[in-house]
C-alpha cells in the first residue's frame, strides 16, 4: 500500500476576490492511495482562513505519514484512530479519510455512498459564484451564467449595496449573498440589510465574524432572510448554539475535515430544524465529486468550485443548464 500527495496548479477563471483575499490562481493536491484493489484518489484543498498553506500541508503531511503504519489500517475505526491521534488540517484530514473510505467501501463491494449509509446521489443544481469585481463587469460576468437559478455573491461591507442593485438589473437568479465576515459591527450591516427589500434574496452568508454570537441572535430575531454559518461552523459544531444564530449551515468536506462528520452534522442540522447547504472549496471534480454524495440529504448545493478553474483535467462531474451530475 503506498499513500502520497501530488501537489496541482490550478488557473482561474476569474480575478477571485473575496471581503478578505484575492487569487488567480490555486494550488490543491490530489490524494494518491494505491492498493492491490486499485488506486483510489482525493483532494486537498488548503484554505488560509484556517492557516492551511501547500506547504504546512506538505509538512504536516509527512509528519503524519512517519508516525502512522497504513498497512494496519483495515476498517472506519482505526482510521478515525489514526488520523485523531494528531491535531491535523482540516483539509489534510479529509483527503486521508476520503481516500480510505473509498478503498473500504471498494472492499465491502458497495458504493461509497452506500457505505456511508447516504441517500442514492441525485443530479442537483448548483449556485454559480460570483467574485467581488467592479460594477461595470457585471453584466459581462453574468451573461454567460444566466442558466443557473442561483447565483452566489461574494461581497464586502463597501460595494455590497452598489454590486447588488446592478446584478438586480440583469438577473432575475435568486441571490446568496455571501459576506465571508465582511462586516465588522451590527449596525452598519443592519444599514445595507434595510437595502435588500425588494431584491430576490434566497441567503445572507456569514455577514460578520464567527465571534460575534450576540449580534447573530439579534440579527435572527428581526431579519426576514435566511442566514447561514459558514466560517462559525469547522470540524466542531455547537448545533443548540448554531441554531439560536443561523437558520441554516453550510457544510464543507475541507472545513469539517470529514465525510463522516459531514454526514452527522447534516442529521444534527435537521434535529435542530435548521436546513443544509453542500458547500466546496475552489476545487476539481475529484473533490466535488464527495461532495455530490451529499446531494439527497440537504436543501441547497453550491458545488460550482470546478467551473472556476481553468482546464479541469478529471471530468468526474458534469453540468448542464446548472444541474450537476455524477
Amino acid at each position: 500500500m503506498k499513500l502520497w500527495l501530488e501537489k496541482i496548479h490550478l488557473d482561474l477563471k476569474v480575478v477571485w476576490k473575496l471581503s478578505r483575499n484575492q487569487t488567480t490562481f490555486k494550488e490543491n493536491f490530489i490524494v494518491h492511495l494505491e492498493t492491490k484493489e486499485g488506486m483510489f484518489l482525493s483532494e486537498i484543498a488548503p484554505n488560509i482562513r484556517y492557516g492551511e498553506t501547500p506547504e504546512k500541508i506538505q509538512i504536516q503531511f509527512e509528519q503524519w505519514l512517519k508516525t502512522t503504519d497504513i498497512e494496519k489500517i483495515s476498517n472506519e475505526k482505526e482510521l478515525t484512530q489514526s488520523l485523531d491521534k494528531t491535531k491535523l488540517f482540516h483539509a489534510l484530514r479529509f483527503g486521508i479519510e476520503s481516500a480510505f473510505l473509498s478503498l473500504f467501501s471498494n472492499r465491502a463491494g458497495e458504493s461509497l455512498g452506500e457505505f456511508l449509509k447516504l441517500p442514492r446521489p441525485i443530479p442537483v443544481a448548483t449556485s454559480f459564484s460570483m467574485p467581488i469585481i467592479p460594477v461595470n463587469e457585471i453584466a459581462d460576468y453574468l451573461k454567460p451564467i444566466e442558466r443557473f437559478s442561483s447565483l452566489k455573491i461574494k461581497v464586502n461591507a463597501e460595494t455590497a449595496e452598489e454590486m447588488l442593485l446592478e446584478i438586480k438589473k440583469h438577473s432575475s437568479a435568486k441571490l446568496r449573498v455571501d459576506a465571508n465576515e465582511g462586516w465588522k459591527d451590527l449596525d452598519s450591516f443592519l444599514r445595507f440589510h434595510a437595502t435588500l427589500q425588494g431584491m430576490n434574496i434566497e441567503l445572507i452568508e456569514q455577514p460578520f465574524p464567527s465571534s460575534m454570537q450576540d449580534e447573530y441572535k439579534e440579527l435572527k430575531k428581526i431579519t426576514p432572510y435566511k442566514i447561514l454559518a459558514d466560517e462559525s461552523i469547522e470540524d466542531v459544531g455547537d448545533f443548540e448554539d448554531l441554531a439560536s444564530q443561523f437558520h441554516a449551515v453550510n457544510i464543507k468536506l475541507m472545513k469539517t475535515g470529514s465525510l463522516i462528520k459531514a454526514r452527522d452534522f447534516i442529521l444534527k442540522a435537521k434535529r435542530h430544524q435548521m436546513e443544509a447547504m453542500m458547500g466546496c472549496m475552489i476545487e476539481t471534480t475529484i473533490g466535488i465529486s464527495y461532495g455530490m454524495l451529499f446531494g439527497g440529504m440537504v436543501e441547497y448545493v453550491d458545488l460550482d468550485g470546478f467551473l472556476l478553474v481553468k482546464d479541469e483535467a478529471y471530468k468526474l462531474v458534469s453540468e448542464d443548464q446548472g444541474i450537476l451530475s455524477l
